[in-house]
């Protein structure tokens, strides 16, 4: 029996709905903002062309219009000021959390990225044993150990105290940060007005910032939080291949093919859709 096959303009119109890329569907204010991202589980700020997911901006626009130079645009605006207010609230984690790109993920789903993360609850301890190991680089160690004694820094004192100060460690201190986000191990918590631009991040140990995440994925399995994020994955963007899967959570092919056929099994999704004009076979959200 052949697979099925869909028509890439349903898969379009499907992910137009599911992004609020319409006119009549587009976000008006936080609130609603806070429920699209609430909904989408995970988005991006402005949309990627290698990332399969909706934006922030898209669902601002009605539609993913380029993103204009000039800094008196309305949409801009707000995506700017909501992607620092949100987060800042906690109502939303914000940061280069997967493929070091930023991306909002909903605090429904947060709990279960952190269990795959490799921290086990103990914020003393866990960052040491994966840096005797070699999986945490000297500067993010470093980084993670200034803000472990001294609390939330913004991103001008955390360089220096961190010993990562002056223009030619930038990119590694650009690296520390973006791989302690990738791991879950801290987060984005305000803005500050302490550099010469006036504006700048502000981090803080995630456990600290959000401690009802880490306290929520204490009963998560590896196998359930893999599931649960490909099943919410896929009924935000209708449609993605294992390969898609796979680049954009970081996980072994072969462990996405596993999951894919036992979700398929149980009616959780659809695999092996074709969609014309797309390559390779498709996995699929169930109605």
């Amino acid at each position: 029996m052949n697979p099925p096959v869909w028509s890439v303009e349903s898969l379009q119109a499907a992910r137009a709905e599911h992004y609020r890329q319409q006119p009549h569907l587009r976000v008006q204010t936080q609130d609603e903002a806070l429920q699209f991202l609430n909904n989408a589980g995970l988005c991006l700020l402005f949309s990627a062309r290698d990332i399969e997911l909706p934006s922030l901006w898209g669902a601002l626009c009605g539609g993913d219009r380029p993103v204009p130079r000039h800094h008196n645009d309305r949409e801009l605006g707000l995506a700017w000021r909501w992607k620092d207010t949100l987060p800042a609230e906690r109502a939303v984690l914000y940061g280069k959390h997967l493929r070091k790109k930023p991306v909002f993920i909903s605090l429904e789903l947060a709990p279960f990225f952190y269990a795959l993360s490799p921290n086990y609850g103990d914020p003393h301890q866990d960052y040491l044993e994966d840096y005797r190991d070699g999986r945490l680089s000297v500067e993010a160690k470093q980084v993670y150990e200034v803000l472990l004694e001294k609390g939330a820094l913004p991103t001008s004192r955390l360089r220096l105290d961190a010993g990562l100060g002056g223009s030619s460690n930038a990119s590694r201190f650009d690296r520390a940060l973006a791989e302690l986000q990738m791991t879950f191990r801290i987060a984005k918590v305000a803005i500050s007005d302490a550099n010469r631009w006036s504006y700048c991040y502000v981090y803080d140990l995630l456990p600290r910032h959000l401690p009802e995440v880490v306290e929520k994925a204490r009963e998560i399995s590896g196998r359930l939080a893999r599931e649960t994020i490909l099943v919410r994955y896929l009924q935000t963007v209708v449609a993605a291949t294992p390969q898609q899967v796979s680049r954009l959570f970081g996980w072994e092919p072969r462990d996405v093919d596993r999951l894919a056929d036992r979700l398929a099994d149980e009616g959780r999704l659809r695999a092996g859709i074709r969609i014309e004009g797309l390559p390779g076979d498709h996995l699929v959200s169930q109605p």
